[in-house]
């Protein structure tokens, strides 16, 4: 077998085995649930944490117990103003009740999981692992929300119809980089689901990333002709024109 006809079966080998696997992909991802991840870091202004300080100040019960006995101008007993302020401040506990002890400051890190049916039969018994405890809102199919009162890490979602979307926010009492770097499990009744991770690139990572279609048909053409110099050269060692 000459050199040449060696440098065509490989890059014909080549071809069809990038073919095979790009089909085989298509046909795999397609049918399996698709998770797409955004993560954020949320940020809140300045001004609300000022109002929070404030309120609190204005709340506190030395406060609070002293204007309410000027305004009773001595009528009012020593049980009487306590309750009084109990009342006043229960409104401002119970909105900083646990887990909103210090407002919103404690929930910076965020992710959105967008969660696609693209099947023609519903997904059953979808479960969703999160990196840490977080708190949650669900929204299914018909825009109906759930909100879960306590933080979780684990997710069950009975169905989602063919063809569905379903949306998950999740805000975590935890550092943005260590939620990063956790691990997330998705999976239904049917095996594990696609799982891609939207992340911000800016500057020449931005290019690239918006170009990687590209770049991959570029690549594979670049190795092509590797492969075809290099056959060439041997054909041309072994005394072939």
């Amino acid at each position: 077998m000459s050199w040449e006809k060696v440098g065509k079966l490989l890059v014909g080998l080549l071809v069809v085995v990038a073919c095979a696997t790009g089909l085989y992909t298509l046909v795999r991802d397609g049918n399996r649930l698709e998770a797409r991840l955004t993560y954020a870091y949320l940020t809140y202004p300045s001004q609300f944490s000022e109002r929070i300080s404030q309120a609190s100040d204005l709340l506190k019960y030395e406060h609070l117990h002293e204007q309410v006995g000027e305004i009773g101008a001595g009528n009012l007993s020593h049980a009487q103003i306590d309750k009084l302020v109990d009342l006043a401040q229960a409104p401002y506990l119970q909105l900083f009740a646990k887990p909103f002890e210090a407002g919103l400051v404690d929930h910076r890190t965020g992710l959105l999981i967008e969660l696609r049916n693209p099947r023609e039969v519903p997904a059953k018994a979808v479960q969703v692992r999160l990196p840490a405890k977080g708190l949650v809102q669900i929204r299914d199919d018909a825009q109906n929300d759930t909100i879960l009162q306590a933080p979780t890490n684990t997710l069950d979602i009975p169905v989602i119809e063919a063809g569905g979307v379903c949306k998950i926010w999740v805000y975590f009492d935890a550092d943005y980089s260590l939620i990063r770097q956790g691990g997330i499990g998705i999976r239904d009744a049917d095996g594990k689901a696609n799982i891609q991770v939207y992340r911000e690139f800016i500057g020449f990572p931005a290019l690239v990333a918006s170009y990687s279609t590209e770049l991959m048909v570029l690549l594979a053409l670049l190795v092509i002709g590797v492969l075809v110099l290099g056959y060439r050269s041997l054909a041309l060692r072994a005394g072939r024109p």
